[in-house]
């Protein structure tokens, strides 16, 4: 049966699985590379150390300060408190500084790690190391993070860095100095195996080596105050035990802070108290000595008035300072920090409402620059825009707490001037009466001092008794049994992929590569031309006429299958001319020649076959018939067509062997009388095969190939090159020969016919 070579647009849909087909017979190759990347990621991954992630949940809390339920800020605590509404972005950057992670560095062993070798890899110990390096100091930063070896020994131990081995045997808990570090090895369990060691540096070192690129903390809800806070380790008992350290001493450094700031005003407070004392003792001594002095026990009616109007005023005017000490407090905060939540408690006892909106307004405008940021740089057109909103609105804010400083002091003017007009009363009273209200106004004004600020002493001692953090621990550390990298499967089934795709590279570059046509596919991808068969020709050496030999073998019917094609592509024309020829010598066209001019004739059709190879003909061999006459003498005119027509051993098959080699072979084929000989024996017989030479290194084949009616190219797995196809539809479509096909003479399993061999 013909195959036909497939149409360009079947060709592009059925291009994957013509790929496939290509590439299959090195299946095993592919298999193979597959396996080693396997086997490659397998041992990535014995080597390659599990790692671990340990997280903990921790909640910002609302502060009190902040709170829009009291009545009343307390202008004290307000002007000397820094507190205030705490943003979840300020509190990530400081869970990551290197002053929080210090000491949690310092609360967990990571000065040095300790490993033995177990299967050709270093397994680290966390718990429980047979030895402890302590008192250590590097005098050579190289040192820092590369293996050290411990070599136990019967009276000590040696120490080996690369492949220097110090001849010296060190001693278990004494100095050991060298010109790289010094430090003291414990010994705390039998050692008998040697041990690896690394030396991480200062604190300094280890949190940018290792605890910055580790430690992640972040919002864990964009919508609620959760922190995040997760770290990943090779040990997780260790991501576990920093973690928990982490957070406990940033919510114990938070109460620290907050007892400070309470510790702040009681101090103040405690001065306050011992200076206001003083005044309330003096004014309250000179008070009664003036009393008894004078005999005087009350003012006047008209004086005591005079008296608690000059006595509110002094405690405004006392107010009216701390007021201003706020007010400093406010414009220096302003100026320096990017928290203005802070200062809200303050403007809400200023009763500055429309600055508290404006500061809400900029704390938006900081969320939304803040989440911009991580996508887009400062150049992005909304980032430039809000920085400018965030940057006008801080001005009009403290454009408005300036306002309020004008105000406190207008309002400081005025109770001066109060105070003097009140004054001014006073001096008309008698002398006695107006020294006696100057004692009680004194002695009052610093009763009711004191008595404030005794209350606010009660009140920031219980405060200080129960300070609590700003943070609540939702989550403890937490550790995933499973790695969370490398991840096995993931990586298995990566290297899968990898080796499939590398393997079938390599497959198609060795196909590239392979210049010798492999099998039919090959000839489809080169050639358009219509394939008439394949034939799997191994012929024993006694007899290489194989159809005679074995009728009913898979060979003989490959050429029946062929008898069959080329009926159809002739359609039963009497005396019909079918050319056979090859690329290259030694494809097998002869034996082609020999047995498909035998299979017709076996089916009762008349034929003969010419040897028109006049350069190394071979073809009478396989008859057994002398060629002292053939071709070249009739073409030279020393023979008539009966003397050169010989009869086979086969009834219905004749042969015109090539004759003697004649220099002048070229000349002959271009006879007229060959194209005489040609339609004399069309009538005469009912098909006429040709064996030629082969069209690329002779070019009377393709002068041949005008006058037969097929032209069968017969092509050799794994010898005929594939540049023999190259151009070869369009010089057959160039002379327009008629029926142009290929034939592939393959072989066999050798192993199962090892007596047949191609045929020549």
């Amino acid at each position: 049966m013909i195959n036909h070579y497939t149409i360009p647009e079947k060709k592009e849909e059925r291009y994957l699985i013509e790929f496939i087909k290509m590439i299959l017979p090195y299946r095993w190759s592919i298999f193979l590379t597959i396996l080693l990347s396997v086997m490659i990621m397998a041992l990535y991954l014995y080597f390659k150390p599990y790692v671990y992630e340990s997280y903990a949940i921790i909640k910002i809390k609302a502060d009190s300060m902040n709170s829009r339920y009291l009545d009343r800020v307390d202008p004290l605590s307000s002007a000397l408190a820094t507190s205030g509404h705490r943003e979840v972005e300020q509190e990530l950057a400081i869970l990551q500084t290197f002053y929080t992670n210090n000491k949690a560095i310092n609360g967990i062993n990571l000065k040095v790690q300790y490993f033995i070798k177990d299967n050709y890899r270093k397994k680290e110990i966390f718990t429980n190391p047979p030895i402890e390096i302590n008192d250590i100091e590097i005098y050579d930063n190289k040192i820092i993070g590369k293996y050290i070896l411990l070599h136990p020994t019967s009276e000590g131990f040696k120490i080996q860095i690369e492949d220097t081995i110090s001849r010296e045997i060190f001693s278990y808990g004494k100095e050991i100095k060298t010109n790289k570090f010094k430090f003291r090895v414990e010994k705390r369990a039998n050692l008998s195996a040697p041990l690896y060691f690394i030396l991480n540096g200062s604190n300094r070192n280890i949190y940018e080596k290792i605890v910055k690129k580790q430690l992640n903390v972040s919002k864990l809800n964009s919508e609620v105050s959760l922190i995040k806070v997760a770290y990943q380790d090779t040990s997780a008992e260790r991501a576990d035990i920093y973690v928990n350290a982490l957070i406990d001493i940033y919510i114990a450094q938070s109460i620290v802070d907050k007892s400070r700031k309470n510790n702040k005003i009681l101090d103040f407070i405690e001065k306050q108290l011992i200076s206001t004392g003083k005044k309330l003792k003096h004014s309250e001594s000179q008070l009664e000595s003036y009393r008894i002095d004078n005999n005087l026990i009350a003012p006047t009616v008209q004086s005591e008035a005079l008296l608690t109007r000059l006595s509110d005023i002094e405690v405004q005017l006392s107010e009216n300072k701390i007021e201003e000490k706020l007010i400093e407090n406010l414009i220096e905060f302003v100026r320096h920090n990017r928290n203005l939540n802070s200062i809200t408690p303050t403007l809400r006892e200023l009763e500055d409402e429309p600055t508290i909106r404006l500061i809400e307004n900029t704390q938006e405008l900081q969320r939304r620059a803040s989440e911009l940021s991580t996508e887009y740089t400062e150049k992005f057109p909304e980032l430039v825009s809000i920085r400018r909103d965030i940057r006008r609105n801080k001005q009009t804010i403290l454009s408005n707490i300036n306002n309020l400083k004008t105000n406190i002091s207008y309002k400081h003017t005025n109770l001066m001037e109060l105070k003097k007009e009140n004054e001014k009363s006073l001096r008309i009273l008698p002398t006695k009466e107006k020294k006696l209200i100057h004692l009680q106004r004194d002695y009052e004004v610093n009763s009711r001092m004191y008595s404030y600020l005794l209350e606010k002493k009660s009140e920031n001692e219980m405060k200080k008794v129960a300070t609590i953090s700003d943070y609540e621990i939702i989550d403890r550390a937490y550790t995933d049994p499973r790695p969370i990298k490398p991840k096995p499967m993931m990586l298995i089934t990566i290297a899968i992929f990898i080796g499939l795709i590398l393997g079938t590279i390599l497959a198609y570059i060795r196909i590239l590569m392979i210049n010798k046509i492999q099998n039919i596919r090959d000839i489809k991808h080169l050639s358009s031309l219509p394939i008439y068969g394949k034939i799997p020709l191994f012929v024993k050496k006694s007899s290489k006429l194989k159809v005679f030999r074995s009728p009913d073998s898979p060979i003989t019917k490959s050429f029946r299958n062929l008898r069959t094609s080329l009926q159809f592509v002739s359609k039963g024309a009497k005396g019909s001319t079918i050319l056979v020829t090859s690329s290259v010598s030694n494809e097998g066209r002869t034996t082609i020649v020999a047995n498909v001019s035998s299979i017709f004739q076996m089916a009762g059709y008349k034929s003969i076959v010419i040897d028109l190879d006049l350069y190394q003909p071979k073809l009478h061999k396989y008859f057994g018939i002398e060629h002292k006459v053939g071709m070249s003498t009739y073409l030279n005119g020393k023979d008539t067509l009966g003397n050169i027509i010989f009869s086979t051993a086969y009834q219905n098959l004749d042969i015109i062997p090539a004759g003697p080699l004649a220099p002048n072979a070229a000349e002959l084929i271009l006879s007229e009388k060959l194209k005489s000989l040609l339609s004399t024996l069309r009538k005469r017989y009912d098909y006429v095969f040709i064996d030629s030479p082969p069209f690329t290194s002779v070019a009377d084949t393709l002068y041949l190939m005008q006058y037969s009616d097929i032209n069968l190219i017969v092509l050799r797995e794994n010898f005929t090159k594939k540049s023999s196809l190259t151009g070869l539809d369009e010089l057959m479509n160039q002379h327009q020969f008629k029926n142009c096909g290929l034939l592939l003479n393959a072989h066999t399993d050798e192993e199962n016919n090892s007596e047949y061999r191609y045929g020549q």
